[in-house]
């Protein structure tokens, strides 16, 4: 049976760390016998330490989304909100569900979708709050910190909320260095959003969290319901201790796949990728009876998931194993480039 890949998806390349597999194989073989602590109490100072902060500042759950609505409908006073788009479907819910008028602010293709350098501060003129991803989602853009920073510093003082998705800091040329949270720590209206699903491929049990001021951190715990991950991530505690190591081996990993798999991308006919800052690489495709949608039902013939997005002529395309990246060049290339099939 074809193994089907979903190449949506943005996997770390360099799959599970040993310890992080240990961890969860002596956990279903030897599951507790005390119940566990729904709280995380443990689990959410680790992750404090990481940030020189404390566990009240600290909520965990198995989905970045539900702590993204979370925190939306937490954050009092808010009437209007900053929406960078194209950005994930996520964003939009979470702050309709939470009755905040969004204001949207397109980005184009001419700047590869990427926000022009002064124009984050003018468009949050008379807006309370901002979400973003950084790097942002679907482009691969990454805002420098110091950049960012002087775009946000004066709207942050002047009373804004900012919810920041940091989720795919791990992938980026610099990995955590190019988080706000130490200039913005002390503020109790920046929320952070992390995860450790994609980088230490959690598949069996996902785990992200938002690092944030205490008040407003505490709201989305009280409205989750318990357990908010699973009661496996108990058992990642010591591994989560011993991280540095193979996030400098993921980023060393991502630098030396991705300039490969664009190189690549762009000897396929019509495909243009687009630039990029971290494992993913936003494609465009340019070509006469071809779009990203068309394309997504070719694939999809040879058991490869693509999901166009933008205006139906985009997709993004997560960095994979080298075998699975030849698959899908392979397969991509035999669907737009037929001439050039090898036999």
């Amino acid at each position: 049976m074809t193994k089907i890949l979903d190449f949506g998806r943005c996997l770390n390349p360099l799959g599970m760390p040993g310890t992080v597999k240990d961890a969860l194989a002596t956990a279903l073989e030897n599951p507790p016998e005390e119940p566990a602590d729904f709280q995380f109490t443990e689990l959410r100072g680790i992750i404090a330490q990481r940030h020189g902060t404390n566990e009240r500042c600290i909520a965990v759950s198995s989905c970045e989304d539900e702590l993204i609505a979370l925190l939306a409908s937490g954050a009092s006073g808010v009437r209007r909100a900053l929406l960078p788009v194209p950005c994930p479907a996520a964003y939009e819910t979470a702050l309709r569900r939470a009755g905040i008028e969004i204001i949207k602010f397109q980005l184009h293709y001419k700047h590869k979708f990427r926000i022009p350098r002064g124009a984050l501060a003018a468009a949050l003129k008379d807006c309370d709050m901002l979400i973003m991803g950084n790097p942002a989602w679907p482009s691969s853009a990454l805002m420098p910190p110091a950049e960012l920073l002087a775009e946000l510093d004066r709207w942050i003082e002047g009373g804004g909320w900012l919810i920041l998705d940091e989720r795919s800091i791990d992938f980026t040329y610099g990995s955590i260095t190019n988080s706000l949270w130490s200039a913005l720590r002390s503020e109790p209206r920046v929320a952070l959003i992390r995860s450790f699903s994609d980088s230490l491929a959690l598949t069996l049990c996902p785990l992200s969290y938002a690092v944030g001021g205490a008040a407003w951190i505490g709201s989305v715990r009280a409205a989750q319901f318990a357990p908010a991950v699973s009661p496996l991530a108990h058992f990642l505690i010591p591994a989560l201790k011993e991280l540095a190591n193979f996030r400098g081996q993921t980023v060393e990993c991502v630098t030396h796949l991705m300039p490969r798999l664009v190189g690549r991308l762009r000897r396929i006919s019509g495909l243009k990728p687009l630039p990029h800052d971290a494992n993913w690489v936003l494609c465009r495709l340019e070509r006469d009876g071809w779009n990203a949608v068309s394309l997504a039902e070719q694939l999809k013939n040879c058991g490869i998931l693509i999901h166009p997005c933008i205006d139906g002529c985009c997709f993004t395309l997560g960095l994979r194993a080298p075998i699975e990246t030849d698959r899908f060049i392979k397969a991509a290339r035999e669907i737009l480039m037929p001439k050039n099939r090898v036999h």
